[in-house]
């Protein structure tokens, strides 16, 4: 089983905070969400599906775009 990792950078704290919430409260197997290397990221990692197409990126990145946040 290999996880995925990927982190998020966010302007201000609260709006890591809410990213962090929001991804805390999905129901999907394996996923954990923690702060990253400050306050103001997020660090995600999962496990993809194996035997489909996985949107989870996708839909991290979406989440993140709405607020305010990126990729590193």
């Amino acid at each position: 089983m290999l996880y995925e990792e990927v982190e998020f950078n966010f302007d201000s704290e609260p709006q890591a905070y809410r990213f962090l919430n929001s991804v805390k409260n999905w129901h999907q197997r394996d996923l954990k969400a923690e702060y990253g290397r400050d306050s103001a990221s997020v660090k995600v990692t999962y496990l993809p599906a194996a035997n489909a197409f996985d949107d989870t990126v996708s839909r991290l990145d979406d989440l993140a775009t709405e607020l305010g946040g990126k990729a590193l």
